[in-house]
């Protein structure tokens, strides 16, 4: 019996990979490895996560392609137009990572409002009281999530969620979106008025080309001096040189990026070296469960091959 080809340009979860062999061809190659280009052209569906670039350049070399998983929710190294001109599907996985994004948000600022240390070593046997309520009030944190403001920007899947939990939590959660959303855990405002009043400003936007530089030095001019600034959104929608600024006029800001423009960010970077900025390398997704979900993808990939109509096509 014929089985499709399937060429798996960066890794995948074993569970959802045993199930696409038991029905595929599968050979894993990146785009830098030798025989990559010959099991392009061979290939009838391709599987990418983040960093593998489906352009026009690469369809052309891929005659049989017949659709590309995207193993996760962005598809900015996706060249839509061009997929769809060569009568290629795109499916992907549109909230798979979404509670890992958030797990990793409120992780992130409930560790920079409520750093918690712990006791490293034993007290000293005849200062152990001294010793036991000073460490007490040493822990004393200046802040804490319940009362503060968090503004998000974006109110998709994942800033829905994220302003869920920030209810939870006790929060004050704004939004500014695109759309007039309804929600019961976030009070709409402006851009310019969230940015201003927010405690927290959290990013969430998708990868439009009108997002670039939508955070820039006009924007950081209106934050709060002492804002805790997160992106886990897209590296291109802050403007780096701008963030280095801001954080080097206000030491008491903290900036926290997971996402980088280029990645892997520049070994010298002007954002390496300030202690208000902490810089993660595109992890917020970085759960077992996230990746398993994302990985999932060869459901819908093996779908278009079987001549069905998978769950979540892009096009």
């Amino acid at each position: 019996m014929f089985k499709p080809f399937v060429l798996i340009a960066e890794p995948l979860a074993a569970e959802p990979l045993a199930w696409l062999e038991n029905r595929c061809r599968v050979v894993g190659l990146g785009v830098e490895d030798p025989g990559f280009g010959e099991a392009l052209e061979q290939a009838d569906a391709m599987v990418v996560r983040t960093y593998t670039i489906v352009d026009q350049q690469l369809l052309d070399r891929a005659p049989n392609l017949k659709v590309v998983g995207r193993a996760g929710v962005g598809l900015d190294n996706i060249d839509l137009n061009a997929c769809a001109a060569h009568g290629v599907r795109v499916v992907h996985t549109p909230h798979a990572n979404a509670m890992g994004v958030v797990e990793y948000m409120i992780s992130m600022l409930i560790t920079t409002m409520r750093p918690i240390e712990s006791m490293s070593r034993p007290l000293n046997q005849e200062r152990w009281q001294e010793q036991w309520h000073r460490l007490r009030h040493h822990a004393i944190t200046p802040g804490s999530v319940v009362g503060t403001s968090i503004g998000i920007i974006g109110l998709g899947y994942i800033g829905s969620r994220l302003a869920a939990a920030a209810t939870a939590l006790g929060m004050d959660v704004r939004y500014t979106d695109l759309r007039r959303i309804d929600s019961s855990h976030a009070q709409s405002q402006s851009l310019a008025d969230l940015l201003a009043e927010s405690r927290c400003v959290c990013l969430h936007v998708d990868g439009r080309a009108e997002n670039q530089g939508l955070i820039g030095d006009a924007e950081f001019a209106t934050m709060r001096d002492d804002v805790i600034f997160f992106n886990a959104s897209r590296g291109f929608v802050v403007d780096s040189d701008a963030a280095v600024r801001f954080a080097k006029a206000n030491p008491n800001a903290t900036l926290v990026l997971d996402v980088h423009d280029p990645e892997p960010i520049d070994h010298d970077s002007p954002l390496f070296g300030l202690d208000n900025i902490i810089l993660t390398p595109h992890i917020a997704a970085a759960t077992h469960q996230a990746k398993t979900a994302m990985s999932w993808v060869v459901r819908d990939v093996w779908a278009v091959l079987a001549g069905q109509e998978p769950s979540h096509p892009v096009d």
